[in-house]
This record gives structure tokens, C-alpha cells and sequence, in this order.
């Protein structure tokens, strides 16, 4: 668990100072001073509160993924994602630029320690390189999320990628770089994250869910991978650790939502708690189901177009169920009550990996039985199995698994498929053709108007 919170917190503040433009910083007569290790980990700890914040990936990154598909809707309760789940957005929308600008300020403190001396500093080796491992995979995983949501790998355009920041008070106006030059960025600070862990071992850290870990790089490796379509590189992640951790059981399912200690089949989990550190009524909680919004909900026919069969854990009364007039979300971030908005957000599971180890299989990465893999999952959830490793089942299983998980968007856009007309009248977003610019979020407004060198999506 995260420690020293009220001083990480105080160091977070001091860091999430902005400007309109990419690059976070802090105001001209402040600077930083790293002292020893300890304060390089307070540092690091600082990135995962901003993480955490509900305008990333405490609640709004995680919509994104799913909000804009066939799973679900904004039913405009609070009036909170309407343009999102219509696809009519705008570059003024506040949401969309707010999700920037918290990613960015994520990477802030992770480019101070990589681009810092810390050689000489006083601490131990390991923890050192434990907290510069954590630094590049933090910002590899913040540069992928952004172009996911705003580049235009999978959407219509000139194929333009998103800023890849890696100096803290940098150039205030910033290129967008390729969909190309991104992934190379991206996968230069995979690598790095993991030659500082394998330094790492010992550090007290070294195996922490709550932090970035190896195995969360790798997890995150094969996340990339899968995204891009590089199967070589998605099986290189999932192949080193989709053997090492156990798929929870039917019986633990539900149960598993509700604990605060990561699980067994956890690999990284962003920390809340009840106190200094969570999302209150801002949270995951609250939007799928709090009396005051309770905006997102899920498709009347979610669980048959899903094709849940009837046993099946995830589809159970105590996951999907009606509740305040609308079928919702029950079983995924269940805290609520004095304890709301405290769930942790569980970024990588074994049950993604094991998907993605799969898809990679299936797609000549590697060798392994591509079907057992796949099976492995329905096996434990009380659901009936597949004949074959196809992608149309792969994503089908993808479906039921990571639901309200924020993948399904991203699926649906890297297989080149449409989104459905759904056919609910209250902000729907009707039929929306694979490739579509609207597969993009637009570039915020503000970001436009602060950074010259800026360049506007397509359609927006």
C-alpha cells in the first residue's frame, strides 16, 4: 500500500501546476531538488495520485473504453457524458481536455527523475532503479492512453500520433509526433523500464501491486502490442508472465471487486483509500450507479448481445442488474456508501494478459495452444468454451471479460468493425462507420489556441 500519503499528496499539489499547453509545469521561480532515494519515491508516488484522479484514469479514461461502444450509454442523469455517448464532440468539451491534461501532469514528475543525475544521490542502487523502472513505464503507459484516445491509428486522417513529452518545463510548443515515431518512443521507455527493474530486484518496492512492476511492464508491453497489431511484441510481453499468476475462480469473482488488497490474479492496481486518497462522489462507483448520477448504464440487451450464457459469473445478478430503472453496472467498482469512489482501479489482470497471449498465438506470435489460453477464462466462469482460437471469438471473450473496463472501444477500432446503432433514443450514437474520424477525440480547444505547433484531427 502507498505510504507517507499526506506527504505524497502536498508533492502532488506542488507538481500539478500547468500550463494550457502540453507540458506541465511549475511556475518560473520554482524548481526541484531530489535529495536521496526516499524523496525520488516520493516523487514517483506523487504520478500515481495524478493517475488516479478521476479525469484520467480513475473514472474518465476508463468511459472512454467503453462509453462509445454497443456496451453502453449516457442516460443523462446528471447530464455528465452526453456528447461522448452520441459522438458528437466538440474540441471545447471539457472532459475531453481535462483527460489530457491530467495524463500529461502524470508524466511530470516521472521526466524530472528520468532526465535527473541520481547516480551519486544517497540510497540504496535498487530502490533507485526501482523508482527510475516506475518512471518510464508511467510514462510510456500515459503517451499510450493518450493515442489511443487522440491519435488516428484507427481513424480517418494523416495518421498523426499525439506529443510524446519527455522533458518537464520543456519546449512550450511540441509537434504531434507519428502514429510511427510513437510507438518507437513508446517501446524506447518499455525498454528502459525494463532494464531499470531488472536492476531493482531487492527494493522493497520490487514486488508491490500498487506500484509498476516488471511484470506490469510486460502486461503493459503486451497491451501495446495487441493495440498495434504487433504480435511479436504483444506475445514477447504476455509470454513472460502469463504462466505466473492464477486466473480467479468462478467462486472469487465477485468477491474480487470488492477487495482492497490486490488478489491473486492482480498484476498493478492504482490505490485508493477511504481517507486522503480517493474519488468520493466523483468516482467509477457513483457514475454507474450513485442516486445523485448515475449516468452510464448499460444497453437493455447488453447481456444477450453479449451472448452471456446463463451461468455465466459476469452476468449475474451480482454484476449486471437493473437498479434504479436502468440495467447497470453492479459488480465492478462496487464501493459506495461512506466508502465511495475507494475502489482501486485495476489496470492489468492476468485474465488481459492471458487475452492477449492468446490473440497473439492465434495470429502466428510465438507457439502455445491458442485455445487453451482463450478457454482458460470461460473455464472459470462458469461459461461454455470455444472450438476455435478465432478472432471473432477472442474478441467476443474480450467482450464479456473486460466489460466496463474501458477496452471495448479500442477493440471495436483496431478491428476495423463498426458501432452499431443501438437503436436507444436518449444519446445514442446511432451507426458509426470503422474509420470514421470520430474514432478520435478532437484536440482540446485551449490546446490548440496555446501551442502553435498543434494540429487539429480531422472532422473536428
Amino acid at each position: 500500500m502507498k505510504k507517507n500519503l499526506i506527504t505524497i499528496l502536498s508533492l502532488a499539489l506542488v507538481f500539478i501546476t500547468t500550463s494550457c499547453s502540453l507540458d506541465p509545469t511549475l511556475a518560473d521561480d520554482e524548481s526541484v531538488e531530489i535529495r536521496d532515494a526516499e524523496n525520488m519515491r516520493q516523487l514517483i508516488d506523487g504520478s500515481y495520485v495524478r493517475m488516479a484522479h478521476y479525469e484520467y484514469l480513475g473514472r474518465n479514461a476508463i468511459l472512454a473504453g467503453d462509453l462509445r461502444t454497443d456496451n453502453m450509454f449516457s442516460n443523462g442523469q446528471s447530464n455528465r457524458f452526453v456528447r461522448w455517448s452520441n459522438m458528437n464532440i466538440l474540441d471545447t468539451d471539457n472532459q475531453v481536455a481535462e483527460v489530457m491534461r491530467r495524463a500529461y501532469a502524470a508524466t511530470a514528475n516521472a521526466s524530472i527523475l528520468i532526465n535527473a543525475d541520481v547516480a551519486d544521490l544517497p540510497g540504496a542502487e535498487a530502490e533507485k532503479n526501482q523508482v527510475l523502472g516506475e518512471a518510464h513505464a508511467i510514462r510510456a503507459h500515459v503517451h499510450f492512453d493518450l493515442l489511443r484516445l487522440y491519435g488516428q491509428k484507427y481513424s480517418e486522417g494523416n495518421d498523426l500520433g499525439i506529443s510524446y513529452v519527455k522533458e518537464f518545463k520543456g519546449p512550450k510548443n511540441i509537434e504531434r509526433g507519428s502514429i510511427e515515431s510513437n510507438y518507437e518512443d513508446l517501446k524506447d521507455d518499455i525498454a528502459n523500464a525494463i532494464s531499470y527493474f531488472n536492476e531493482a530486484e531487492g527494493s522493497e518496492y520490487y514486488s508491490d501491486k500498487t506500484n509498476y512492476t516488471l511484470d506490469a511492464v510486460y502486461a503493459l508491453q503486451s497491451r501495446i502490442g495487441i493495440y498495434m497489431k504487433d504480435y511479436e511484441y504483444a506475445y514477447e510481453g504476455s509470454s513472460k508472465i502469463v504462466d505466473e499468476y492464477t486466473i480467479t475462480p468462478e467462486a472469487d469473482f465477485v468477491e474480487m471487486w470488492e477487495q482492497q488488497t490486490p488478489p491473486a490474479g492482480s498484476i498493478f492496481e492504482l490505490y485508493q483509500n477511504t481517507s486522503t486518497n480517493n474519488q468520493g462522489n466523483e468516482g467509477l462507483a457513483s457514475i454507474f450507479r450513485g442516486n445523485a448520477y448515475g449516468d452510464v448504464v448499460a444497453f437493455d440487451n447488453l447481456i444477450e448481445d453479449a451472448e452471456f450464457d446463463d451461468n455465466d459469473i459476469r452476468a449475474s445478478e451480482d454484476m449486471i442488474a437493473v437498479s434504479n430503472g436502468a440495467l447497470r453496472n453492479i459488480g465492478k467498482y462496487p464501493a459506495m456508501g461512506e466508502e465511495m469512489g475507494s475502489d482501486n482501479i485495476k489496470v492489468f489482470r492476468i485474465e488481459e494478459v492471458v487475452l492477449n497471449h492468446a490473440e497473439a498465438l492465434a495470429n502466428g506470435a510465438g507457439s502455445g495452444d491458442a485455445l487453451a489460453y482463450l478457454n482458460s477464462i470461460p473455464e472459470n466462469r462458469g461459461a461454455s468454451t470455444y472450438s476455435d482460437a478465432s478472432m471473432e471469438n477472442i474478441i467476443k471473450e474480450r467482450r464479456k471479460e473486460l466489460l466496463f473496463e474501458g477496452f471495448r472501444f479500442f477493440d471495436l477500432a483496431r478491428m476495423g468493425m463498426d458501432i452499431r446503432d443501438m437503436g436507444e433514443p436518449i444519446n445514442n450514437h446511432g451507426h458509426i462507420e470503422a474509420g470514421s474520424y470520430k474514432f478520435a477525440f478532437p484536440i482540446p480547444e485551449r490546446e490548440i489556441n496555446s501551442n502553435r505547433d498543434a494540429v487539429q484531427n480531422p472532422g473536428y
